[in-house]
């Protein structure tokens, strides 16, 4: 059963804060302005829509984040991280939202089978070329049925503009708007495999992969990529595999075609700094609880030892400060690629000035 709710935009971006003693210095915001404080606009909410693929003969679970003013409005596609949920970024969803932009979270089928470490490493590299293209064809399908949800949801009518599409995604949600920006796989040496959507106009990659061949990258896998995309990744920001850590996920940058491209390293930031939902242990089956907790107590423990270490502060404000600089970031990157605002880009450029980035364009 469909539900509606509509919540004040201010709500929707309960964890954000005053923007950070960085975001306020005048090189970075006195001609462009970008925070992480929620926009103007209402938000509606669908929070458990579907729309059936006859492709696949399957129903896609979805959530759809809308302003509830104005429109047309570009629109946003955001594939979760392995194992995790769309939950794990409402709030950002919400946000964009507010700021004018129709958010849609597809369930992917790995969905909730993040248990705990080692089960998770096996599951995430058994992965194989079939999974990487369902999750591709969700986000496609979604593209497809536009006008379709328009009807089955009437309040979206009038709402997204279908010329104007943005992917997003954080880790395998990279991964798999990666492949629709234009990277390309090879398994076993086999030709290259392209799944790129032309209707997509550019591309968020939150915690992006480099070469692996379990995940059937090379290093002329991202040659390819000729859209617009933005790279995002933390300086600890570590994956299951030896070697995945902040260098091996810059390549994803260095190794794509130039021309409007960005890369931003966060200083101090992790794998699940782009997850702003707060792992919630009961959504788990009963066996793993205990282990999941015990687990996410260490390695909340081991994070604020690293950052005490690296004599940066620990705590709320920093991870307050950095979800700010996420969602101010990501909201310049669709303002001047789905938007075309000269703003947007001015204000990525000025991402060097910063001292809590590293920041990069070519």
């Amino acid at each position: 059963m469909k539900r509606l709710f509509l919540v004040p935009a201010i709500l929707a971006a309960a964890c954000a804060s005053q923007p950070s003693p960085e975001e306020s210095k005048p090189a970075d915001t006195a001609k462009v302005a970008y925070t992480g404080q929620p926009g103007e606009t209402p938000v509606g909410v669908i929070p458990a829509g579907s729309l059936h693929d006859t492709q696949r003969n399957k129903f896609i679970t979805l959530s759809v984040d809308y302003p509830t003013r104005g429109g047309p409005n570009p629109v946003i596609i955001f594939s979760h991280g392995f194992g995790a949920t769309p939950r794990g970024y409402t709030a950002l969803g919400s946000y964009w939202a507010s700021h004018g932009y129709v958010v849609i979270r597809p369930t992917h089928a790995d969905a909730g089978k993040l248990v705990n470490v080692r089960e998770a490493a096996e599951t995430w590299n058994a992965q194989t070329p079939e999974e990487w293209r369902n999750r591709v064809r969700d986000v496609t399908s979604i593209i497809d049925s536009l006008p379709a949800l328009e009807q089955q949801y009437p309040e979206l009518q009038g709402k997204m503009d279908k010329e104007r599409i943005g992917v997003g995604g954080h880790s395998y949600g990279a991964y798999t708007a990666l492949l629709i920006a234009g990277m390309t796989t090879s398994v076993g040496g086999a030709a290259p495999v392209s799944y790129a959507d032309a209707r997509v106009k550019a591309v968020i990659a939150m915690s992006p992969q480099g070469p692996s061949p379990s995940r059937g990258l090379t290093r002329e896998s991202f040659a390819s990529i000729r859209i617009p995309v933005f790279f995002m990744t933390g300086s600890q920001d570590k994956g299951i595999g030896e070697g995945e850590d902040a260098a091996w996920r810059r390549l994803s940058y260095e190794l794509s075609a130039p021309g409007d491209k960005w890369f931003m390293e966060i200083q101090g930031a992790n794998h699940f700094a782009f997850v702003e939902r707060t792992f919630d242990p009961s959504l788990l089956p009963p066996t793993s609880r205990e282990t999941a907790v015990e687990q996410s107590r260490q390695t909340e423990a081991e994070r604020r030892r690293a950052m005490i270490r690296q004599n940066t502060p620990a705590g709320f404000e920093r991870g307050r400060n950095m979800v700010n600089l996420i969602r101010s970031t990501a909201l310049a990157f669709w303002e001047a690629y789905l938007k075309n605002e000269a703003r947007g880009r001015e204000y990525l450029s000025r991402l060097k000035e910063r001292t809590d980035v590293k920041a990069e364009s070519k």
